[in-house]
């Protein structure tokens, strides 16, 4: 008998904590009294706190303080950027300038080696297969675009460092989702605190570092007050 009235209240939890708030808040009307109603209000909050004890204990209150820090972080901000995006409009425009010319002069390369290997194979299916007289060209090209590859990794390095010491410095702000066991959770600011272990991959809109993964980064300035 014990086991089934403990079940029935489980049942019924949230009805027995209706029905125990209803009679405080009469008593509180037609008693006039205090005492017992905040005893009644006590053990509705007990009750209650015994049911749904195992949520509570997994409720990720930090996840909801980062939530509500992103909800007050984003007040005012017009416009939020992927951080590629952001190094153009917040980053030094020299290494812009350098990053962007570095990723044409790959388009271009990849472009004319699609457009070479098209006439190739049209003139001569055997020789394209072969290299035949193209192989010259082909390696002074493939040379260009690693080079280019070269400056647009080392400009992307410079500028993910030069937005990560912008947002550490509160300068800018930022939320992501923040990835625990291979799942992307809700997203949420990151504090300006956090980007001082951070490292981040403005081509990837990620950043990492001390076991935090973010992914889906983007990035605002707040107006100046």
């Amino acid at each position: 008998m014990k086991y089934t009235l403990l079940d029935w209240i489980r049942a019924h939890t949230n009805w027995i904590i209706l029905a125990i708030l209803a009679v405080g808040f009469f008593v509180a009307l037609i008693a006039n009294s205090v005492i017992l109603p905040l005893v009644l209000i006590a053990s509705a909050l007990t009750l209650a706190t015994i049911r749904y004890w195992q949520a509570i204990k997994t409720f990720d209150f930090f996840a909801f303080d980062e939530w509500l820090r992103g909800r007050l972080d984003s007040i005012g901000v017009q416009e939020w950027y992927a951080p590629y995006r952001a190094a153009d409009v917040y980053c030094t425009p020299t290494v812009v300038k350098t990053r962007n010319e570095a990723a044409a002069e790959m388009n271009s390369i990849m472009m004319e080696l699609i457009r070479r290997r098209e006439k190739s194979v049209e003139a001569s299916p055997s020789a394209a297969h072969q290299g035949g007289s193209v192989g010259r060209p082909l390696a002074t090209s493939h040379a260009s675009y690693e080079a280019a590859q070269v400056r647009l990794n080392q400009c992307n390095t410079s500028l993910s460092r030069e937005l990560a010491a912008l947002l550490a410095r509160g300068e800018l702000v930022s939320k992501g989702l923040l990835v625990q066991n291979d799942v992307a959770r809700s997203e949420r600011a990151i504090p300006a605190s956090r980007w001082r272990i951070l490292n981040l991959d403005i081509s990837k809109a990620e950043a990492s570092g001390r076991g935090l993964i973010y992914t889906g980064i983007v990035i605002g300035k707040k107006p100046i007050a």
